[in-house]
């Protein structure tokens, strides 16, 4: 890596709630020395309000909670090899299954890894919150597919190395050059057991560690998204231009629809100034991916709303829609 500043992009969704609560004695107890907890462990105390589950776990059954309605945390040693905490709540451990939610926990963040619910996980939570909690996992699910499930055109690690998934399903080599180059970003980038949402942040982040920002005063016209993202791709260095192409054709690369776009935002100096940066399309939505402002900046950049985009206002006056020919 060319640089020590590693950034990452958001990890946590959150689940906004804020119900009042009469908080009563907390009792805690620890799960340690036994392999399994289940839905006897507990069941002759039901004023637990915190349970810590000792690194000797090996089983949690899905019952193992049930009763406990004044529960409002639980947490697990950092050396169990099979689960995780994190915000009060259970999970799995590599968090992309939440396991328990406890039923007196007014709200919690949701890591944005979790995509599935387990069994009886959210047993004596509120309605509202309920509600909530499905919708956050849902629509992390929807971001987070694997290579098999993503629709359309994109790239695809084979034993082979990387190949390009047609149209009609085919797997062929990368055959341009502009699809050389960004196979060649996501092949060193990620790999085939990492989601979709997860390979956009790695190669995002390629961005920040490898690539080296060079002023060039000169705004590009005509069909120039492919061009520029060549010439970064390959020198590994250029202006707001050449980040926002690479990046876009990257995205494209991986499945999603991607934009170039152009336009202004508020200079350090006073003014505006010309900009360029990514728009990738997640679900429904359109969002701001601004490598060169992240490498600049250091945060505040991936996956951005332009109402909240921190350079702002933004404006944007031209986009350009890429493909692959």
């Amino acid at each position: 890596m060319k640089k020590n500043m590693i950034q990452k992009a958001t990890k946590i969704a959150a689940v906004i709630v804020s119900f009042a609560m009469v908080l009563g004695a907390t009792v805690s107890v620890r799960a340690s020395g036994t392999k399994e907890i289940d839905a006897l462990t507990f069941s002759k105390n039901p004023e637990i309000t915190t349970v810590h589950i000792g690194s000797d776990v090996t089983s949690i059954t899905s019952d193992a909670f049930k009763g406990l309605f004044k529960l409002r945390s639980v947490t697990v040693s950092e050396n169990n090899p099979y689960y995780s905490s994190f915000s009060d709540c259970l999970y799995n451990k590599n968090k992309t299954v939440l396991l328990c939610f406890p039923p007196a926990l007014s709200g919690a963040k949701i890591p944005a890894s979790v995509t599935s619910i387990g069994e009886n996980a959210l047993l004596g939570v509120g309605t509202e919150l309920k509600n909530q909690i499905i919708a956050v996992v849902n629509s992390q699910a929807g971001e987070n597919l694997t290579e098999d499930k993503i629709p359309g055109e994109h790239f695809v690690h084979t034993k082979y190395g990387l190949r390009w998934k047609d149209k009609k399903g085919n797997l062929i080599e990368p055959k341009s050059d502009i699809m050389r180059l960004a196979a060649s970003v996501v092949e060193a980038c990620t790999d085939g057991n990492m989601t979709q949402n997860q390979q956009l942040e790695r190669c995002f982040n390629y961005f920040i560690n490898e690539v080296s920002y060079e002023r060039e005063m000169k705004v590009p016209v005509g069909d120039w998204t492919s061009d520029y993202a060549r010439q970064i791709l390959f020198t590994g260095k250029g202006n707001c231009y050449k980040y926002a192409a690479a990046f876009a054709y990257i995205a494209r690369g991986l499945g999603y629809d991607a934009k170039v776009c152009s336009g202004t935002i508020a200079s350090a100096s006073g003014g505006r100034t010309a900009h360029a940066w990514t728009e990738v399309k997640i679900k429904d939505d359109w969002y701001i991916f601004d490598t060169e402002m992240q490498d600049a900046k250091g945060s505040g950049y991936y996956k951005q709303t332009y109402e909240k985009y921190p350079a702002g206002p933004i404006e944007k006056t031209s986009t350009w829609t890429v493909y692959y020919q």
